[in-house]
C-alpha cells in the first residue's frame, strides 16, 4: 500500500467553497496529447459562413493563407484557433462526409508517437501532411468527426 506521502503527490485536493463539498482531482500527468489546438469548420460556403460569425458573434476573422493551406477565415480565441475552410478549396487530410463537418484539431510534441498508437489501435489515419506550420495526421473517430493530430514545426512555434 502506497504511503499517505505518496498519495498526496498523486491527488490534490481543492478547498471548499461556500457549503460546497470539497472535490478531489488528480494531479497533472503527461499525456501524449498536449491540447486542444483548434475548431475548424468545413462550408460550402466558407466567406458566406465567416460573415454570418463577424456580424452576429462580433468574431474578427481574417482571411489567412499559408504553405500548404488554401484561403480561408480564422483567429485566435484564447489558445484555441478558430477557422472557417471552404469544402471545395482541396482540404488536406481525410475527406469530408459531410461539408458542415467539423475538425478537432489536437497538438502534441510527438506526432510519431501518436501514428504508432493509433495504428497500433487499428485506426487508419493519413499523413503526415506539412501545413507550413506544422506536421498533421488525421483521422475519423468511431463515430465519423474528423480529428487532426498537429506537430508544430520546429522554427514556427505557435499559430
Amino acid at each position: 500500500m502506497a504511503s499517505s506521502a505518496t498519495k498526496r503527490k498523486a491527488v490534490t485536493r481543492k478547498r471548499s467553497t461556500a457549503g460546497k463539498k470539497a472535490t478531489t482531482r488528480k494531479a497533472h500527468v503527461r499525456m501524449l496529447i498536449d491540447d486542444v489546438t483548434a475548431i475548424l469548420l468545413i462550408s460550402p460556403n466558407a466567406k458566406k459562413l465567416c460573415e454570418f460569425y463577424k456580424a452576429t458573434l462580433g468574431l474578427p476573422l481574417e482571411e489567412e493563407m499559408h504553405d500548404g493551406m488554401p484561403l480561408h477565415y480564422g483567429y485566435s480565441l484564447g489558445d484555441v484557433h478558430f477557422a472557417i475552410h471552404s469544402a471545395d478549396s482541396g482540404w488536406p487530410g481525410v475527406p469530408s462526409r459531410n461539408p458542415q463537418s467539423p475538425v478537432i484539431s489536437f497538438s502534441t510534441s510527438d506526432l510519431k508517437a501518436v501514428a504508432k498508437r493509433l495504428s497500433a489501435s487499428g485506426v487508419k489515419a493519413t499523413g503526415p501532411t506539412d501545413h507550413g506550420f506544422g506536421q498533421v495526421i488525421s483521422f475519423r473517430d468511431p463515430d465519423g468527426n474528423h480529428i487532426t493530430i498537429l506537430e508544430y514545426g520546429r522554427n514556427t512555434g505557435n499559430r
